[in-house]
């Protein structure tokens, strides 16, 4: 219970935080130099912050990090999804890097929202439900469509949702669905226009 009202908390500021990066990358005001500087003040910041524990800064991250992020990465979240960001935004066109953020800031928290409350289990992780998965697809979709053609924007939101259910890891590190929901996005549309 207490997962959920965690979630309940930091997923509008997911939403909102990708919709003002959406807007800012829309009207060019956010370049891939800005997104790394941003990662790299994110990064010393975390890096004091676990050092230094300052109480305001603590307790506000207390309020929306998840327990493990906060004693280990503080703000693991944010980089991670200033990463995915950064990726998509040099490595593809801006309409397809544009969908890509738009699925990882409506379906991700969409998903999160709706899943606990969902009945049918994830095939690939048991902590996860369908539900989430499907209201966060159709979210990520309408959303998406405002950027790429409609089928684009579904065949992106699917494979995104249906891998942000996997635990991807790296040697024995889980790779934070952050990054890979942007990139998995970005790379289908990509395949989509040019090997169809």
């Amino acid at each position: 219970m207490e997962r959920i009202k965690l979630e309940i908390k930091r997923q509008p500021i997911h939403i909102l935080s990708g919709l003002l990066i959406i807007a800012l990358l829309y009207y060019d005001l956010l370049s891939p130099l800005i997104l790394s500087a941003l990662v790299v003040i994110s990064v010393i910041a975390s890096i004091l912050i676990k050092k230094t524990r300052p109480k305001v800064v603590y307790n506000l991250l207390r309020f929306v990090e998840r327990e493990e992020n906060l004693e280990h990465i503080p703000g693991k979240g944010l980089i991670a999804y200033l990463v995915g960001v950064l990726v998509v935004v040099t490595l593809f066109e801006k309409d397809i890097a544009l969908a890509s953020v738009m699925i990882l800031a409506l379906g991700d928290s969409i998903s999160r929202l709706v899943g606990p409350f969902g009945r049918i289990r994830h095939p690939f992780n048991n902590a996860k439900f369908i539900e989430g998965v499907i209201a966060g697809m159709i979210a990520a979709s309408l959303g998406a469509m405002l950027f790429v053609k409609p089928y684009e924007a579904i065949a992106a939101s699917f494979f995104a949702m249906l891998i942000e259910g996997i635990d991807l890891k790296v040697s024995r590190f889980k790779v934070d669905d952050n990054i890979t929901i942007p990139i998995i996005s970005a790379v289908v549309i990509w395949a989509i226009r040019y090997f169809i």
